[in-house]
């Protein structure tokens, strides 16, 4: 009787034949990553088993299949990964230009068994570029124990640099077979740009009723907007009547409008930035400003061209912004000082480019801004601190320069 479904009068499909050792040893060279070596070996144990079995010479068919249990024993070893955990530290996670943080590892052999006796690389590198490589030792990692090793990471270049993930090979003694995997997390390292202490902050100016720009008065607080309460803050300063309207207590922030506002404009445009040495120096005067704003406890906002804004944050918020910044932004000149021009971060403007600074859009700003700073930085450029179209700029060929001009007076022009 036929089986169901299967036509009558048709013999029956004859069984598949068992794979042959070429294939066997096929599908282990797919499973597992075998090297040169393995193969050529692959191909001469089954080269040699053949040869001694068809030609009747057993000598040839017991080297064929010693070298064949050598690629089985070769696998067997490949074939056991490690179970490990890793736990990264990273110390700081934030420096800056010319300092140095220390990546600590710890790695725990989970396994029960086996001891981990294996290459461990970890590596470290900007995202999406070729990672340097640091050799991390880890030799016989007995099971449930645990093993501690540790790097330094030299902060050579403003930028992100990723570490990690711990990448860990194996390699059998003969050389047949070598594999590799990645344990544990990665973690970030932001390089903050180098830092020049500026001796002079801007003057704080607001615009008064008849519409000129004058000093305020110091110590005159005024409402800023609510946020909800926290420990710590004054009940004197709960708005009880949106408190009760929307079910939390909610404080009145005020603003001392005796400081002055400063808003940093990055113009990270390509087209600002022939060259990308200067794009560096124009970080360094941002980061240098804004460090000066925050001791003299201004507020600041980091506005580039590109759209990414950091206003009324903590240090280190600007510092990754900048970090991270590269004059890449596609917006164009006009929609850049229209957004500045709108949004009015503040009441002192310092504008930061590469190539002359258009003394005619930064006229536009002075309406919204009653103190514009203009900052030309270029290769090659000589330091001064002068006038151009009624703004003071200040031009310089880097950061060192751009602040020793700061600090003779160029935003007092």
């Amino acid at each position: 009787m036929s089986a169901p479904g299967a036509s009558a009068g048709r013999p029956e499909p004859e069984p598949p034949a068992p794979p042959s050792t070429a294939a066997r040893l096929a599908d282990l060279a797919l499973a597992v990553p075998v090297t040169s070596r393995g193969v050529g070996l692959a191909f001469a144990a089954v080269a040699l088993l053949i040869a001694g079995w068809t030609w009747g010479y057993p000598e040839l068919a017991a080297v064929g299949a010693a070298a064949a249990l050598a690629c089985v024993a070769a696998a067997s070893v490949i074939a056991a990964r490690p179970r490990l955990e890793v736990e990264r530290g990273l110390s700081p996670d934030r420096v800056s230009v010319g300092d140095s943080a220390t990546v600590a590892l710890t790695i725990r052999n989970t396994g029960r068994w086996r001891s981990v006796n294996a290459r461990t690389v970890d590596a470290y590198g900007a995202p999406g570029k070729d990672p340097r490589r640091v050799a991390v030792p880890l030799a016989r990692l007995r099971p449930g124990k645990s093993a501690g090793a540790s790097y330094p990471i030299r902060a050579e270049r403003r930028g992100v640099v990723d570490a990690g993930p711990l990448s860990i090979g194996k390699r059998d003694l003969l050389g047949l077979a070598a594999t590799a995997g990645n344990f544990g997390p990665t973690a970030r390292l932001w390089i903050h740009p180098r830092l020049h202490l500026l001796g002079r902050t801007p003057d704080g100016l607001a615009r008064s009723l008849e519409g000129t720009a004058d000093k305020v008065e110091q110590g005159s607080l005024t409402f800023h907007a609510l946020r909800e309460y926290v420990i710590g803050d004054e009940l004197r300063h709960v708005h009880w009547r949106t408190s009760a309207r929307i079910g939390k207590l909610m404080v009145k922030e005020h603003l001392d409008t005796s400081l002055p506002t400063v808003a940093i404009a990055v113009d990270d445009r390509p087209e600002s930035w022939p060259r990308p040495e200067p794009f560096e120096a124009a970080c360094e005067a941002a980061y240098s400003v804004l460090t000066a704003c925050f001791r003299a406890e201004y507020h600041a906002a980091l506005v580039p061209a590109s759209g990414a804004t950091v206003s009324g944050a903590g240090r280190d918020s600007y510092g990754d912004l900048l970090a991270e910044l590269a004059p890449d932004a596609t917006d164009t000149l006009a929609s850049y000082v229209a957004r500045l021009s709108a949004a009015k971060y503040g009441d002192t403007l310092v504008w930061i480019t590469g190539t002359e600074p258009p003394t005619d859009r930064l006229a536009v700003l002075k309406r919204a801004y009653p103190t514009v700073i203009a900052v030309h930085l270029a290769e090659g450029l000589a330091t001064s601190a002068t006038l151009a179209g009624g703004v003071p700029t200040i031009r310089a060929a880097d950061g060192e320069q751009f602040a020793a001009a700061w600090n003779n007076g160029g935003t007092r022009l």
